[in-house]
């Protein structure tokens, strides 16, 4: 059992916001939200409480709350405004653990014993956290799930008593912290099983679970009986494990610290895989061209991937950046902390990181060096109502977008049409030669006959439909009035499904079925 103090600052990126406009300590009761893509990526609690919601569009949080201050989301920014928290909270423990700007851990042994336990430990964290502005809450348990989950509650677990603590857990609170990696689908299947807490996934059969949701599955059941601190102990690594860069020129910029976090990442890595070793606790360290040297140590519950090292030293070196004064960087080196056999750490035999994935990921990095980060993109699902609307593109290496959870009233059911026609006029007639439009009920005006198509008629076998969408409404210059349909026509060689969307009288094909 390792006790683990984790603290935690609620709405980050909404804190971050208001200390990157000056702090004012009356702005903290005051309804804020950050946007991403137009819609809320985190809000205050006074936001909350009128009503606005993560994932909700900009004009929908204003119209519920008309004193909402916005800001856009900036990663930068939110680093930048963690650091001195982190100096701060370092006052108070002699080794403080990054787990995501937002959140830190602290070995609860050592700062207990020196303040004389660890609720006098966590209210000196806590004052620590409020002197430089921000607001914090506090969790302790035997392990550091359980700690970080604890810490949303506010809680403090006693020892012994996180398997019952971890019982009371939903689901939906462990998806709620990104920094725990729980599978969104794994969450998802279980949702719709009806399991809804950790207590009840813990009174599964182990081997059941394992068996039905492989490594996955058996790892969050662990966690759900409270067992998730019991792996074994790291391996100390080899002291010639640490990878260092020394620039030309110091480093100034955040472009430059962004590419320089992803190849030394891309070292440390090749170093980890060479030696069959995995890493979840890494030490950031840079020298300054003024003398000053700064370490952080960066943790994660699960072992650390190379996307989520560079990720992890981009912040930091964004928030030292940011804060340095103008001092440039002149070295710096990634020093994994603990490591294990990469084995013990990955309970999967099946479903991990591949060879392939690995080398096109850093073939896409090296790309991106050159040619800038937004070079290289990746589809990711987000919400929508028509196929293009349910994909975006994120460069990569950067975090997707929250995606919306709905409702989509008008969304076409699955499964979207795999090829897109973006620019396919046709017509729609019925029997009598006239075209098919939709009236302002969302129905078809007659029953759809033949697809005009260039100089095909194809005869209308079927269809489905029409899906109306009413967007913007309340936007005169935005506003967009469309509807969908699905066809199956009888083609030369065999049957052809498309999607069509309708707009103003006319028909486009927006994708095919195969």
């Amino acid at each position: 059992m390792s006790r683990t103090l984790v603290i935690w600052l609620p709405d980050w990126p909404v804190q971050a916001a208001r200390l990157a406009a000056g702090g004012d300590p009356a702005e903290a009761l005051a309804p804020a939200a950050v946007l991403a893509g137009g819609r809320v990526a985190a809000c205050s609690g006074a936001a909350r409480a009128a009503g606005v919601r993560r994932g909700m569009a900009r004009r929908r949080a204003q119209a519920l709350c008309p004193g909402l201050r916005l800001a856009e989301a900036d990663p930068v920014r939110e680093a930048a405004c963690f650091e001195p928290v982190l100096a701060a909270l370092g006052e108070v423990a002699a080794a403080v653990e990054a787990l995501r700007p937002g959140l830190v851990a602290v070995a609860a042994a050592g700062v207990a014993r020196y303040h004389g336990g660890e609720e006098r430990a966590g209210e000196l964290l806590a004052d620590a956290a409020a002197l430089a502005g921000a607001e914090a809450r506090l969790g302790a348990a035997d392990d550091l799930v359980a700690a970080v989950l604890a810490a949303r509650r506010g809680a403090l677990v006693p020892p012994g008593r996180t398997g019952a603590f971890l019982r009371t857990v939903s689901l939906a609170e462990l998806a709620a912290e990104e920094s725990l990696g729980f599978p969104a689908e794994l969450g998802r299947t279980w949702a719709e099983l009806g399991l809804r807490t950790l207590g009840e996934l813990a009174e599964l059969p182990a081997a059941d679970v394992a068996g039905r949701f492989g490594a996955a599955g058996a790892r969050w059941h662990r966690v759900a009986r409270g067992d998730a601190g019991r792996a074994p102990a790291p391996t100390p690594p080899p002291r010639d494990l640490a990878v260092r860069h020394v620039p030309e020129e110091p480093v100034t910029r955040v472009d430059e610290a962004a590419f320089l976090a992803r190849s030394l990442a891309a070292r440390l890595h090749a170093e980890l895989r060479g030696r069959g070793l995995a890493c979840d606790r890494l030490a950031v360290a840079v020298d300054f061209t003024d003398g000053a040297a700064l370490r952080r140590v960066w943790r994660c519950a699960e072992p650390l991937t190379e996307r989520a090292t560079a990720d992890r030293v981009r912040w930091q070196l964004d928030g030292w950046l940011a804060g340095g004064g103008g001092a440039g960087i002149t070295r710096l080196t990634l020093d994994p902390v603990d490591a294990a056999p990469a084995g013990a750490s990955r309970a999967a035999l099946w479903g991990g990181p591949d060879a392939a994935a690995e080398r096109a990921g850093a073939a896409a990095a090296r790309v991106q060096g050159l040619l800038g980060t937004a070079a290289v993109a990746r589809p990711v699902p987000v919400g929508g109502r028509g196929p293009g609307e349910r994909v975006a593109l994120v460069p990569v290496g950067e975090r997707p977008p929250a995606a919306p959870p709905g409702p989509w009233p008008g969304a076409v059911p699955a499964p979207s049409p795999p090829v897109a026609h973006p620019a396919a006029r046709v017509r729609l007639l019925d029997a009598a030669g006239r075209d098919v439009a939709v009236t302002g009920r969302g129905a078809a005006t007659a029953a759809p006959a033949t697809l005009v198509r260039g100089t095909r008629r194809l005869p209308v076998a079927s269809w489905a439909g029409p899906w109306p969408v009413d967007e913007r409404w309340w936007d005169p210059e935005l506003a967009r009035r469309a509807a969908r349909m699905q066809v199956v026509v009888d083609g030369r060689g065999g049957p052809e499904a498309y999607l069509l969307i309708g707009h103003a009288g006319r028909w486009r094909v927006e994708g095919a079925y195969r």
